[in-house]
């Protein structure tokens, strides 16, 4: 009876676990960082890893979660710790090798919008985060087009919104490509919510620029 009842607790910690860390997940980076593939999101199921450059499949794994661990290939185990519901820390150790190497990732949850992709578009905002200040401010060549001459290029700096499943995003492209993203947690006529910076405050709130 004992062994039932500890069989049973493991199989319902298992079973937790996974559940808790099932969707997908987007790495956190300071601006400077380069990874490979870019824009990395997870998408964690039960018994597989797959990679996504934002909405690009690359590979898949397969994987065994045990509590708090992630097991990659049977040669590989990453230590999953919760920062909070929606953000987690996973810290890799290979075998055979000393360093250890932490990423944080957030959650994708749905956008809470009442708005249409156009109506968003049409809005813009400023954000402070750290004392660093930017603008959010959709489809407009953000570079100046004396640079863009001497550069030969046709674009410089652009933010567009995108959106994978239910989550948009904003995301900031430099000469076309794709180079920062950052999810939307919320937006309205008078506001947008940030989400996924790489330290505290994890959220920033912008207001309406009128």
């Amino acid at each position: 009876m004992k062994i039932l009842t500890i069989i049973t607790f493991y199989l319902i910690v298992v079973s937790s676990s996974a559940q808790a860390l099932d969707g997908k997940w987007m790495m956190t980076k300071e601006g400077d960082t380069y990874i490979i593939p870019e824009n990395l999101i997870l998408e964690i199921n039960s018994d597989s890893l797959k990679y996504f450059s934002f909405d690009q499949f690359q590979s898949s794994i397969p994987i065994k979660i045990e509590n708090n661990k992630l097991i990659v290939n049977q040669t590989q185990t990453d230590i999953v710790e919760f920062i909070n519901e929606d953000r987690i820390k996973i810290k890799s150790q290979e075998k055979d090798k000393n360093s250890l190497n932490e990423t944080e990732y957030v959650r994708l949850k749905k956008t809470k919008t009442t708005l249409s992709p156009e109506e968003i578009q049409n809005l813009s905002f400023k954000f402070n985060w750290n004392d660093e200040k930017f603008k959010v401010i959709f489809n407009k060549e953000l570079g100046s087009p004396q640079v863009m001459r001497i550069m030969e290029k046709d674009e410089l700096s652009k933010i567009r919104l995108e959106k994978i499943d239910s989550t948009y995003f904003i995301s900031i492209l430099q000469s076309g490509k794709r180079k920062t993203i950052f999810p939307i947690k919320e937006v309205s006529n008078d506001k947008m919510i940030l989400y996924g910076m790489p330290r505290k405050p994890y959220e920033i709130v912008g207001k309406k620029i009128e």
